[in-house]
């Protein structure tokens, strides 16, 4: 019954399924909620949202067997969504680690799978593997893939891995899809990895807090994702780094893309090893020249090493990089008016990167006290955006 539902909610134009989808799509995102503020954030008249709440009731899309807190009368009802009758598939493709989620409509994670790969597979190769990883998992649940609603899949570490041209990006996404849909008899959505986290991290923690939301993260590449007014419009999978193509400074390093002066030249991963490398070249000291034999045998992992050792050398590399990657950010929130930024990525937790980053947005803010943004660290878990893969397949049902 969900499923056809959903598909309904998806296809169907009639102003009456429409109205059903709006309810339903407002109560996965703030419920448990009471019906008073349905019938406000719906802009409907009581009578008619109490007729669609009986409705989807009688269809088991919704429950009501919380009650709120009273304020003297009666608890009121309080609407949530049947969160069990309905199972999502969210991947990660990475030719590192590859991560499959099996979630509820919540996005609670009911069971998961971690793929490491020894060696470079085809991007077919990995959908066979990690197809036949996700039946084990499916059948340890008692399910298969036709009980799921769809199936989310990240794909962009591979397009980049693969160096394609972002002229061939369309083509291939389509090559990609058809031969997964042709191996799985359910909706299947590819995307970024960006978006998703993205996705994930607002539903989850912020749906109720924001309505101008920025997602950013800071790694080899340097990404970015806003969701306004609770409207996603993930961007092309191609522009994915765009935001490491900010320009920091005119006159500075060329960057691969051919611009001068991009954030990913001052605060990306590459930059920093970079600027450690540069200045062990100009004979300053660091832990690094214990921890390695040539500069050929310097890593991210051995500059990571030197942080956890208080290695002041690669602490001022992380400090310009963060400084600088505030300053973007703070770009950033002027243009969209941001209240909520949340910062991710494998350098936020990395010594004090997320405080000096921090600190450096509220700098750039100073002179606007008007503006309020709050700045937080993202979420701590490496699952956040395979459980956003699976999450948008659901948004993608509910989309006007």
């Amino acid at each position: 019954m969900l499923h056809t539902l959903l598909n309904e909610f998806r296809t169907s134009k009639n102003s009456k399924t429409q109205k059903l989808k709006t309810l339903y799509r407002l109560i996965l995102n703030h419920g448990p909620i009471r019906a008073e503020t349905l019938t406000s954030l719906a802009s409907m008249k009581p009578a008619t949202c109490a007729r669609l709440l009986d409705e989807l009731g009688r269809n088991h899309l919704i429950s009501t067997s919380e009650l709120g807190e009273s304020t003297g009368g009666r608890k009121p009802i309080l609407y949530n969504i049947n969160a069990a009758d309905g199972y999502l598939v969210g991947i990660e493709m990475s030719d590192i680690y590859s991560t499959i989620v099996l979630q509820n409509l919540k996005l609670d994670i009911l069971g998961m799978v971690k793929v490491k790969y020894e060696h470079l597979e085809t991007a077919e190769n990995m959908v066979d593997h990690l197809l036949n990883k996700l039946d084990i998992l499916l059948a340890e649940h008692g399910l298969n893939v036709k009980s799921l609603l769809g199936i989310g899949i990240a794909i962009d570490h591979i397009l980049e891995r693969d160096k394609l041209p972002y002229h061939q990006y369309n083509s291939r996404i389509k090559e990609l899809h058809d031969y997964i849909s042709s191996k799985v008899p359910c909706f299947v959505l590819l995307g970024s990895g960006i978006s998703f986290a993205a996705f994930a991290e607002y539903r989850l923690r912020y749906t109720s807090d924001s309505q101008r939301f920025l997602f950013t993260t800071c790694d080899t590449d340097i990404r970015s994702c806003t969701i306004i007014n609770n409207q996603y419009a993930p961007a092309p999978i191609s522009t994915a780094q765009a935001f490491g193509h900010t320009t920091i400074d005119i006159n500075g390093q060329r960057c691969e893309c051919g611009s001068f002066g991009c954030l990913k030249q001052y605060s990306s991963l590459s930059a920093i090893k970079s600027r450690v490398i540069q200045q062990l070249r100009l004979g300053k000291s660091s832990i690094i020249n214990e921890l390695v034999n040539n500069e050929s045998e310097i890593s991210y992992h051995t500059i990571f090493q030197a942080l956890t050792l208080d290695d002041a050398l690669c602490l001022e590399a992380l400090g310009e990089a963060a400084y600088y990657y505030g300053i973007a950010i703070a770009n950033a929130i002027l243009t969209t008016q941001a209240d909520v930024v949340v910062c991710g990525g494998t350098l936020t937790p990395k010594n004090h990167f997320f405080e000096m980053t921090k600190k450096s947005i509220e700098e750039k803010l100073s002179i606007f006290p008007h503006i309020k943004t709050r700045i937080y660290p993202a979420n701590d878990s490496y699952e956040i955006v395979a459980q956003g893969a699976g999450g948008m397949v659901m948004e993608k049902y509910l989309a006007d």
